[in-house]
Order: C-alpha cells, then sequence, then structure tokens
C-alpha cells in the first residue's frame, strides 16, 4: 500500500490526534502526510495552526528517520521562528490561528470578515514563507523515501 494511502487511513482512526495513534511509527508517518498537504496548501504556519507543535514534533522525527535530513531543518527552523515569537506549548487550534498571517472567516449569514493578521513580526512571516517556498522545492524525495521506510511496517500492520 502506498504511503499515503495508509497515512490517510491512520488519521482517519487518529479522532484525539495524531499522539491517539498506538505506533510511534503511524504518529510521524500521518504527521508527514499532514505537512506536507498543510504546506502544499497554505505553509507551514497552515500547518502548525491546525496541526500544534506535537505534530511538528512527529514531522520531524519522520523527516529523520526517512533520511529526509533537508525536510527537516526546514520545518526545524520554521518552528523555531514560532517557538521564538509565539509560546504555543498548550494553546488550541483557534490560539494557534492566531499566527496566520490573514484569517477569513466565514459567518453564517454568508458575509466574510477578514481578522487582523498574524500576531508574529511582519519579518518572520515573510521568513516563513521564503521557507515555505523552499519546502516546495522538496530538496528530498520524500515520497520514495517515505514508502522505502515505511511500506514494511505498513505492510506488516495489514490484516492478512
Amino acid at each position: 500500500m502506498d504511503w499515503e494511502d495508509a497515512a490517510s487511513e491512520y488519521y482517519l482512526r487518529a479522532r484525539g490526534g495524531v499522539s491517539s495513534l498506538p505506533a510511534e511509527w503511524q504518529r510521524e508517518l500521518v504527521a508527514l502526510m499532514l505537512v506536507n498537504w498543510e504546506v502544499a496548501n497554505g505553509g507551514y504556519l497552515q500547518f502548525f495552526a491546525n496541526h500544534g507543535r506535537e505534530a511538528y514534533v512527529y514531522a520531524g522525527r519522520a523527516f529523520r528517520a526517512i533520511g529526509a535530513r533537508r525536510m527537516a531543518d526546514i520545518i526545524d527552523r520554521c518552528q523555531a521562528l514560532i517557538d521564538e515569537h509565539f509560546p504555543s506549548e498548550g494553546r488550541s487550534s483557534d490560539e494557534r490561528a492566531q499566527v496566520l498571517p490573514s484569517r477569513l472567516i466565514i459567518c453564517r449569514d454568508g458575509r466574510t470578515v477578514e481578522k487582523p493578521g498574524s500576531v508574529l513580526p511582519e519579518s518572520v512571516v515573510s521568513r516563513m514563507r521564503e521557507l515555505t517556498w523552499e519546502f516546495l522545492g522538496y530538496p528530498d524525495n520524500v515520497a520514495e523515501l517515505a514508502q522505502s521506510y515505511y511500506g514494511p511496517l505498513i505492510e506488516r500492520d495489514r490484516p492478512a
């Protein structure tokens, strides 16, 4: 089974968040999928706002486990910028959303309201954009590395 398909299945099982999965490698696999998907769809700040520091920790472990050290370095630099300017431990997703550059909210009556920009300094938001583009250059072949590393674990976990 493809690593992304397996990660999607595990994600659906993780109703209590990434840490609710029973195996460490499953947590890593889901976080790896989430960071790849979220950064591609909205940047590292979106990944952090939606999933928090815990998902970052598992994603970093996953990148290192598969040998994607350059990708791990990029998310480490992103998270270090957040940590420097925004204490995130124990924050809810609503609180973490404060780091987003702008937040559009669709009201019940259909109106769109834009919330104020990020609590992070503009220079940090700008650097995060640069790092997001660096991430999107995929300096490591994540798909190949993830399949090679997690594929055997996925196969062993599949019912016979």
